[in-house]
């Protein structure tokens, strides 16, 4: 009768342990790596999801600037995975003072108030899919400048919107335009430099870190297993321009500007992307953690079994 009364949480407790090891063995990427596409928007914060199997994306414009953060979701470590912010702040128009085609802060003269992406509201278009037998193999959307808030021009003429993009073609990256018309130009001769700013977040650290490792080459700024490149091109009306680009560097973040000549009346598009490069290497001690995990519970299940065990069959006193 005793075995019988013990029988019953012993193996319930025995299944619980090795459950625990099972799923402790099992290889994460099946739980992490997304099939196909997930995508969602959050209407209060206007704010847009998008997972891929080699991308996750975050589009928020709601009561801030244009905000991308993303990352890699094969890194499945969240303790040292890097998340990368790419922030729209302003639309600057200056005259090139040192005539090198670039925007200078403090040396070129900016000749009208900043526009703060911060006032802009945004619309949200909802989401356009292409699909191929039933699988959806890209998802469009657009945010588009709504009204204008706070003190200061109200840009009556003003069009600005960002057009997104994602297709399995190319999953680790976001394509998005950038789509101007309608500025206020003082002078023909002035430039507008679009402001964006580089931010990398470390786990465990709720601070913005200054990017030290990025680099430069062919219109691609890499930095730390991501990058943000832009074609050397915009399209102006049924013609095209130059940009060029420049940056400065700060304690907590690094400050890019793309610079387009002065377009007029037309409509300029620029198509940058932000994306995931895969130079950054998950560890490969997860598993065995995990392991490790569940071998400790298994571990501390054998011990308060022989507790219990024990307290049920106290041993009768010795009699020395």
């Amino acid at each position: 009768m005793k075995m019988s009364l013990l029988s019953r949480p012993t193996l319930a407790i025995a299944a619980i342990a090795l459950s625990l090891l099972m799923i402790s063995s099992l290889p994460l990427a099946s739980a992490t790596v997304a099939q196909g596409f997930q995508y969602q928007y959050n209407a209060m914060n206007k704010q847009v999801t998008l997972t891929t199997p080699a991308l996750d994306v975050r589009v928020t414009t709601g009561g801030n600037v244009p905000h991308f953060m993303f990352w890699d979701p094969t890194y499945t470590d969240i303790t040292t995975r890097l998340v990368y912010h790419v922030q729209f702040y302003q639309l600057i128009e200056f005259n090139d003072t040192n005539e090198d085609g670039l925007y200078t802060n403090g040396t070129d003269q900016v000749v009208a108030p900043i526009l703060g992406l911060a006032r802009v509201e945004w619309d949200f278009s909802g989401f356009v899919t292409e699909e191929d037998d039933g699988a959806v193999t890209a998802v469009h959307f657009n945010f588009t400048l709504a009204d204008i808030q706070g003190p200061g021009p109200l840009y009556p003429d003003l069009f600005l919107q960002l057009r997104c993009h994602i297709n399995t073609t190319n999953d680790n990256e976001l394509k998005f335009d950038i789509v101007i018309s309608g500025w206020p130009w003082t002078s023909t001769e002035t430039y507008l430099a679009l402001r964006w700013d580089l931010m990398i977040q470390t786990p465990g650290v709720h601070t913005y870190q200054h990017a030290y490792r990025y680099q430069y080459e062919n219109h691609n700024y890499s930095f730390d297993g991501a990058y943000f490149a832009y074609q050397n091109q915009v399209q102006v009306g049924n013609d095209t321009a130059p940009v060029a680009s420049c940056y400065e560097d700060r304690i907590d973040k690094t400050i890019f500007y793309l610079v387009y000549s002065n377009f007029g009346d037309e409509v300029l598009v620029h198509d940058p992307v932000v994306g995931i490069d895969g130079s950054v290497v998950p560890p490969n001690n997860i598993i065995p953690l995990l392991i490790v995990i569940g071998a400790g519970a298994l571990a501390c299940v054998v011990i308060a079994l022989a507790i219990w065990t024990r307290r049920r069959n106290p041993q009768p006193a010795s009699s020395n």
